[in-house]
């Protein structure tokens, strides 16, 4: 019998927010997939490490070079040693923060899974952009309002973008997260935005105006900043 996939999204941070379905999953799975590519990876094998008892645990590697084929290279390894696995009848329980299916590693190696004609399930959690919101006690969009999802390191017509009708979360901050905050205020949107680093996690920081982070010590990878239009 061939095992099944599960890419099982553990939530923004706080262990509590780790769904019911998320936890039976993990613990009806015999190998549990854990990708180390950075600070994200490590918070959420620390979020599930306390239903990891008894587990095999793959450690899956992802590269994070510039160059789309080494990226490429490494999805296909980690790929491999999970159909490995799931040759031997083992179900596979890849863990990711936040959810699968926004800006997630996991999603890479399940199109290349499926593709050779396993099974595999998604298994949702909650974004890091809806506990932002509802940290800082607001809604993402309301009535006819429309939501667009930025990464905050998107290379090409960043300013066109900025300019589009409806509220924008801005994510996946990093060396470009500041340009991107100061054109935002430049357009009038200080107030309108509102910003979340290490939202649920331990430290988190909540700012309701984008001079109050500004003031603020540097928030780090785990920053969200929501625009709201029309606030």
């Amino acid at each position: 019998m061939i095992g099944r996939l599960y890419g099982i999204g553990t939530g923004p941070g706080d262990p509590e927010l780790l769904t019911l379905k998320a936890i039976n999953t993990i613990q009806s799975c015999e190998v549990v997939a854990v990708p180390t590519t950075g600070e994200a990876e490590r918070v959420a094998y620390n979020i599930v490490e306390k239903y990891l008892a008894g587990k095999e645990l793959l450690e899956c590697r992802f590269s994070m070079d510039r160059e789309l084929a080494k990226r490429e290279e490494a999805r296909q390894v980690a790929a491999a040693g999970i159909i490995e696995q799931l040759d031997k009848g083992k179900d596979v329980a890849f863990i990711t923060l936040g959810d699968p299916t926004t800006y997630s590693t996991y999603m890479y190696v399940h199109k290349i899974i499926v593709e050779k004609g396993y099974q595999a399930e998604i298994i949702p959690g909650i974004s890091s952009y809806s506990a932002a919101a509802a940290a800082l006690g607001i809604a993402l969009c309301e009535g006819n309002e429309s939501l667009m999802i930025i990464p905050a390191r998107h290379e090409k017509n960043f300013e066109e973008i900025l300019e589009y009708s409806g509220n924008k979360v801005i994510m996946k901050s990093g060396a470009n997260l500041a340009q991107v905050l100061g054109s935002l205020k430049e357009r009038g949107y200080n107030k309108k935005t509102k910003i979340a680093c290490g939202v649920t996690m331990a430290g988190q920081q909540l700012f309701t105006s984008i001079e109050d982070y500004e003031n603020a010590p540097e928030g780090g990878y785990f920053t969200i900043a929501i625009v709201k239009e029309n606030e």
